[in-house]
C-alpha cells in the first residue's frame, strides 16, 4: 500500500489530526459523510490515514468556517 516515496511519518490518525488542527473528532466524521472531506486511504490493520492534502483541505474548511462561510 505504501509506495516508496511515501513515508508512513506523513500520515495523520484522525485522532492526531483532531490534535493538530484542533477540530473535534466528531466534526472530522461528519465532513466526511456529507462529503466535504474525502473518505481516506486505510492502513491494512483498517486505520484512516490522513495525508497532507486532506490536512490541508481540513484547514481550509475550517477558516473558511471561522470567517462565517457557511457548509
Amino acid at each position: 500500500m505504501w509506495s516508496k516515496t511515501t513515508n508512513r511519518d506523513e500520515f495523520l490518525t484522525r485522532g492526531a489530526l483532531a490534535a493538530q488542527t484542533g477540530c473535534n473528532i466528531e466534526t472530522i466524521r461528519y465532513y466526511e459523510q456529507i462529503g466535504i472531506l474525502p473518505a481516506p486511504p486505510r492502513s491494512q490493520g483498517g486505520h484512516r490515514l490522513y495525508g497532507q492534502a486532506l490536512v490541508r483541505r481540513l484547514h481550509f474548511v475550517l477558516r473558511s468556517r471561522d470567517l462565517g462561510f457557511t457548509l
